[in-house]
């Protein structure tokens, strides 16, 4: 009797089982990966519902269509908020109270210019005062943004609903999950596996037995992997340089990596949520990071900015210990609500690092007069983080697609790295009416027909063509 097809049925399970735990192992990294892009999904879900939110059912008057939400976060966020008292007072219910009292029209006047309502003699403007010492500072807005302001303050504003956590447990959930699920696949292949080894042992005992040859008990699992590897040294050749390829293209990858700093989060002395307060109470980026759009660097927010609202704001539960600690870095007893002047500076840890041998400007990029670019361009959808941390590249592809991330271009190269600032400056596009300084540019370079032409080929301007390549603009 041939039993020689027990053999090679035994090799080609043991062949299988070997793809199955490659294919198992690809399979694992392809659920990291997707969770990952399914949190990506989850921030956009939330922005798009809460833009749905903000809008409002009538859109045809002039007025309706200002939005009043992101006049309300360039404008007012840094002092106020819409149902709590902050810096300054909330604002939800003000200008019904200003009309109650005979003075709805003196609001206008009031925002725009309080100092001098004040010095009219208005009973509102009085009562207002007394809540801080500091004093409304007057604000640029017309009659129409501040109705703009107010409607989404009294009409369109819904308290947030943090879902940070749970969403947090939902994604952590899945990700143990899937990998569960692959564990034990590989955990059950690996029992099969030894035990069609076993099976097969003994049926080879017994063939040899049944024709007559000598049977080794004292034969090792090694020996018989030699023997087999002896008999198909050409899947063995195969799997041997299969091998060496996967893993000489896992050092190249790894490779590619050194110095690229993407998804990078360094530890912070104070737990500090950018979710809470760039996102869901709306404060601008650049009241803390205030020199970003006139200096070379965008700032570390002094403790003297915190305490413009934590002198009033002590937080709660676990945000009172982190609160505690800027209190104790101003040198601030909130019981007497009085400074000792014992200040202790608090370190932060910086999270974007560029080599020493680059020169970068935030002015030169993110202030209105010149580059105007979105902060989130660089540095993603900072309002969905937490602590400070470098954004993915695919973060912020997948951001630009949301209607916050309008404007931002699509790029390749990882963060942070030249590739990444050479792609930017070749598909940015300039408007060479936008402002004075490239107004000044287009007027020098129609002396030049010749090179205006060449530039205006394509009917469009970019950062490249402007000089954006040059060596010198980053390195000198």
């Amino acid at each position: 009797m041939n039993y020689s097809w027990i053999r090679k049925s035994g090799q080609c399970l043991f062949l299988l089982f070997i793809n199955v735990i490659i294919i198992t192992g690809l399979n694992a990294q392809g659920v990291e990966d997707l969770n990952l892009n399914n949190d990506t999904a989850l921030v956009e879900v939330e922005d798009g519902n809460e833009n749905e939110n903000g809008q409002s059912d009538n859109t045809n008057s002039p007025i309706n269509n200002l939005d009043g939400k992101s006049l309300f976060k360039s404008n007012c966020a840094a002092c106020h908020h819409p149902i709590k008292n902050s810096t300054g007072p909330k604002l939800q219910g003000v200008r019904q109270a200003w009309i109650d009292a005979g003075e709805g029209e003196n609001i206008y006047k009031w925002v725009q210019n309080s100092p001098n309502l004040i010095s009219s003699g208005s009973v509102m403007a009085e009562q207002a005062s007394k809540f801080s010492p500091a004093g409304m500072p007057p604000q640029s807005v017309s009659n129409e943004e501040i109705d703009a302001i107010f409607r989404y303050i009294d009409e369109e504003y819904q308290t947030p609903t943090s879902t940070e956590g749970s969403e947090l447990t939902q994604t952590e959930g899945a990700e143990d999950s899937g990998a569960y699920w692959w564990y034990l696949i590989a955990g059950l292949l690996l029992i099969v596996l030894f035990t069609i080894l076993g099976t097969r042992k003994k049926l080879a005992h017994l063939i040899d037995e049944q024709e007559g040859k000598e049977i080794n008990i004292d034969k090792s699992i090694a020996d018989n992997i030699r023997e087999w590897a002896l008999r198909n040294w050409l899947i063995v050749t195969l799997l041997i340089v299969v091998t060496l390829i996967a893993l000489g293209v896992d050092l190249f990858g790894r490779l590619y990596q050194v110095g690229i700093f993407e998804d990078y989060q360094p530890s912070q002395p104070i737990a500090y949520s950018h979710k809470l307060h760039a996102g869901d109470m709306g404060i601008d980026c650049k009241y803390c990071h205030h020199s970003a759009e006139k200096s070379k660097h965008a700032g570390i927010p002094s403790t003297n900015v915190c305490m413009n609202c934590h002198n009033t704001i002590f937080g709660s539960s676990s945000g009172a210990e982190e609160i505690d600690k800027i209190h104790k870095a101003a040198g601030y007893d909130k019981q007497t609500k009085e400074y000792s002047g014992e200040e202790q500076p608090i370190v932060w840890n910086k999270a974007h690092n560029l080599p020493d041998h680059v020169f970068f400007s935030h002015a030169q990029h993110v202030n209105p007069n010149t580059g105007n670019i979105n902060c989130a361009q660089c540095h993603g959808d900072v309002k969905s983080f937490t602590l400070g941390r470098v954004a993915t590249v695919n973060e912020i592809n997948e951001f630009s697609k949301t209607e916050e991330g309008k404007g931002i271009l699509e790029l390749s190269k990882p963060l942070l790295t030249m590739g990444w600032c050479i792609e930017c400056h070749n598909k940015k596009e300039i408007d060479l009416t936008s402002n004075a300084y490239y107004i000044e540019m287009h007027e020098r370079m129609k002396n030049r027909p010749d090179y205006m032409r060449s530039i205006k080929e394509d009917k469009k301007v970019t950062v490249r063509e402007m000089g954006g390549w040059e060596c010198a603009k980053c390195h000198y």
